[in-house]
């Protein structure tokens, strides 16, 4: 399977807050075969999330887990129509890794590690950000985990 394409990005999604957030992620998860059980992977999200806050900056959030119940590891890219409080930062762009507990190659460090670095670029943010083109959004975020 792939790690990340463009049925892994979802735009103008209709988020009010945080809570909606992780559910959407869960659901989307369990709806594209990537979770078998979208109940455990939703608290796996918060189980992280409480170790601490994913908001990068004023603009993003990258809530991840590591479950059990994940069949692959994926990328998987957020909008939100509304900006949504994320522990006192009002995001609208959401990424989120997704990867089985058990992997042998720590897939989850790496896919963080090459976006990471990426958004250290403010050019590359903005564009994230500001466009609501699937094929801009993918081309970024595949070239990313490419590099």
């Amino acid at each position: 399977m792939d790690i990340f394409n463009k049925n892994y990005i979802f735009l103008n999604a209709n988020l009010k807050n945080k809570e909606d957030a992780m559910d959407f992620i869960a659901g989307k998860a369990s709806e594209l075969g990537i979770s078998k059980d979208k109940k455990q992977t939703l608290e796996d999200l918060w189980g992280r999330e409480k170790e601490f806050n994913t908001a990068i900056d004023d603009t993003l959030a990258i809530p991840h887990a590591k479950s059990l119940s994940i069949n692959f590891p994926v990328v998987l890219v957020v909008k939100s129509k509304n900006s949504i409080d994320w522990g006192g930062e009002n995001i609208k762009l959401i990424i989120s890794f997704l990867t089985p507990k058990y992997n042998k190659e720590n897939i989850h460090l790496t896919m963080l590690s090459k976006i990471s670095r990426k958004l250290i670029d403010d050019n590359f943010k903005a564009i994230l950000n500001e466009s609501n083109d699937i094929d801009v959004i993918y081309e970024l975020i595949n070239d990313a985990l490419n590099s």
